[in-house]
C-alpha cells in the first residue's frame, strides 16, 4: 500500500503536525508513505487551453510537477491537506489542483482513493473548502473515502489536543 500525502499549507504548521502523525501511524500498519509539501517546490500555473493533454494525455510545462506526476500514478491512496482561506484551498493546493489537468484526459488516477484533510480557524470554512477537495476527487474519479476537519486558529494548537492525536491515530491505522 503506497500512501502518498500532498501538503498545501505555505508555512510549516498544524498541517505538517496532522500528515507526519496520520503517515506514522500508516507506517506502523505497514504502509509505504512519502509526504510532498507543496512550499518547497518550483510549481508554475497551468497555462490552460488544453493543448497538450487531449492529445497526449501530458503535461508539456517544465517544472517540478513532472516529480509529482509519477508518484501520484504509483500511490494506491491520495492524501490532500490544506488550510482554509475563505472557505477555499491555498493558492499552491489550487495551482497543483489546476495541474492535475492531464489526469482528466489520461484517467490514470481512476479507482485510486483519497483523503482530504482540512485546517482552519472556522468549522464552516474548512467544511466549504472540503467540499471543493472533493469536488476535485470526484472529477478525476479518485474514489474519496474520508475527510478530517481540524479546528485549529494557531500553530500548534492541534499539538496540545489528545482527542485529536488519537482522532489521527485511528485515521493512520484505518488508511488502505
Amino acid at each position: 500500500m503506497k500512501i502518498l500525502a500532498i501538503n498545501g499549507s505555505p508555512r510549516k504548521g498544524n498541517n505538517d503536525f496532522i500528515l507526519d502523525n496520520i503517515l506514522s501511524y500508516a507506517q506502523k500498519k505497514g504502509a509505504e508513505t512519502s509526504m510532498i509539501t507543496l512550499r518547497n517546490l518550483n510549481i508554475k500555473f497551468c497555462s490552460g487551453g488544453d493543448y497538450c493533454c487531449p492529445k497526449t494525455g501530458k503535461c508539456v510545462v517544465n517544472d517540478d510537477m513532472k516529480d509529482i506526476y509519477g508518484k501520484l500514478d504509483e500511490s494506491d491512496i491520495i492524501i490532500l491537506a490544506s488550510p482554509s482561506y475563505f472557505s477555499n484551498v491555498s493558492a499552491m493546493m489550487k495551482n497543483f489542483m489546476d495541474r492535475c489537468n492531464p489526469y482528466y484526459f489520461n484517467k490514470k488516477l481512476k479507482g485510486k482513493k483519497g483523503f482530504l484533510i482540512g485546517t482552519g480557524g472556522k468549522e464552516k470554512s474548512i467544511r466549504e473548502m472540503l467540499e471543493i477537495m472533493g469536488n476535485f476527487l470526484s472529477i478525476l474519479e479518485i474514489e474519496h473515502i474520508g475527510s478530517y476537519c481540524a479546528v485549529a486558529d494557531k500553530k500548534g494548537d492541534i499539538e496540545k489536543n489528545q482527542k485529536v492525536i488519537k482522532e489521527l491515530k485511528d485515521i493512520g491505522d484505518k488508511l488502505k
